[in-house]
């Protein structure tokens, strides 16, 4: 399974649609060496992974922006279905403005103030509290807007909708086990004070990551370790049952090998033009499972780039190769065996059978759709469309009122899917769009 891993894309307003976009060439040099790279590794891009920082003010416009980018041209020039992108949030997508208030700041606060061995516990409390953890995830709606597209969403747990204070996603290894990728926020404090030890994960991360047999777990979080606050429990599980740990927030490139685990960061794709050692970046990991089921293990493959002038190089790891390749040792596994429709064979068929006959007998099962691309389909419409379409399809319920509007519209989108009624809401979406054209 073949990933792309970018970090602090940074869209900024500043750029929006201006003709002095200053990363304009940049962005068009990493397209061109994300189409070199796919055609050397000889496959297109299962999924496209981003550890935070889409954005640079949290602001509406830079989300707008950064999709358009990322459908218009990252997705094309990777090969890659815009259903596989993964996204996790940033502190610059953070919107600051909308965490201005005295209770914002007397929380955060509050909460850097609190003893590390106390830390976990006290965030558990704002979370766990409707109020106090909606107070906590404001100032990232304009990202969950965005990642709603995607599934993405983070925040606090409501059944009605199926959000989470986390994203997850499942993917199939070659082998036909499970990558699992877990997506945590580290933004849940964050403003002009963030500083290492002074930022906090949400606490669930210390927790839903279980071993499972025939699972892989990937995890991302935007800021590393030593930046949490309440990074003990975290780190503890994370690196007993994760095997490839991704970040973001710190503009290097460096991979850390351990035997259990292989720990990675990013880079920045648009670092700060005045930072020092400005030097834009990304990764291509294969991921991979070899052996037999009772000693499988974990093949990574991994391209580290970096700019050079007008031109991405390969940063070989410490033995001068490109691809660095590592790898770990997986628990046992066996595929369970799956029953298989018997279709009629010819011998079985009498000779005045006609084949026409013999197709039709054959068990045909169309591709499910899945509520991830109707999920994008609905949320490309604007907010009076959606609720209109959510509306005639009786897809809404009481107590939706009080959703925002994304949540709402995810909400419609799950309830067809228990409902089995997602292919009609997608045909519904298709001849909205048709008659708007």
């Amino acid at each position: 399974m073949l990933l792309l891993h970018l970090s602090d894309i940074h869209f900024n307003n500043r750029d929006v649609d201006k003709p002095y976009d200053q990363n304009f060439g940049l962005r068009g040099d990493t397209i061109n060496d994300v189409k070199e790279m796919r055609e050397k590794i000889g496959k297109n891009v299962d999924a496209i992974l981003i550890s935070g920082d889409i954005a640079y003010h949290g602001r509406q416009d830079e989300y707008d922006f950064a999709w358009k980018w990322l459908i218009e041209a990252l997705c094309p020039a990777a090969g890659c279905d815009e259903k596989n992108i993964f996204v996790i949030p940033g502190n610059h997508d953070v919107d600051r403005k909308a965490a201005e208030a005295p209770m914002h700041q007397d929380a955060r606060k509050a909460l850097r103030n609190v003893s590390v061995p106390k830390s976990n516990a006290a965030i558990r409390r704002y979370v766990d509290d409707e109020a106090s953890s909606a107070m906590l995830f404001k100032p990232i709606e304009n990202y969950n807007r965005f990642a709603s597209k995607l599934l993405c969403e983070v925040g606090f747990y409501r059944k009605e909708t199926g959000q989470k204070p986390y994203a997850t996603r499942d993917f199939p290894l070659n082998d036909n086990s499970v990558l699992r990728i877990w997506g945590f926020n580290s933004v849940l404090i964050c403003d002009g004070e963030d500083d290492v030890n002074k930022m906090f994960v949400d606490p669930s991360a210390a927790e839903v990551v279980q071993r499972e047999a025939g699972v892989t777990h990937l995890i991302m979080c935007h800021h590393p370790f030593s930046w949490l606050r309440n990074s003990a429990e975290f780190q503890g599980r994370i690196e007993e049952v994760a095997k490839i740990h991704l970040f973001g927030h710190e503009h290097t490139l460096r991979v850390d090998e351990h035997k259990k685990f292989t720990r990675i960061r990013a880079g920045a794709l648009h670092p700060d033009r005045d930072e020092a050692n400005w030097q834009p970046g990304y990764n291509f990991i294969d991921v991979s499972v070899s052996g037999p089921p009772e000693k499988r293990k974990l093949d990574i493959k991994l391209w580290v780039r970096h700019l050079f002038g007008t031109r991405y190089i390969g940063v070989p790891d410490g033995e001068g190769r490109d691809p660095w390749q590592l790898d770990h040792d997986l628990g046992p596994w066996t595929q369970p065996q799956v029953v298989v429709p018997s279709v009629p064979s010819v011998a079985s068929v009498a000779p005045s059978t006609s084949i026409e006959a013999v197709v039709e007998a054959i068990p045909m099962v169309d591709p499910p759709i899945s509520v991830r691309a109707v999920a994008i389909k609905i949320m490309a419409l604007r907010e009076f469309d959606q609720r209109k379409i959510i509306t005639d399809l009786a897809l809404h319920q009481d107590g939706d009122q009080r959703l925002l509007d994304y949540e709402f519209a995810l909400a419609a989108v799950r309830r067809a899917g228990e409902r089995g009624e997602l292919q009609k809401l997608s045909d519904a979406i298709d001849k909205h769009t048709g008659a708007k054209k």
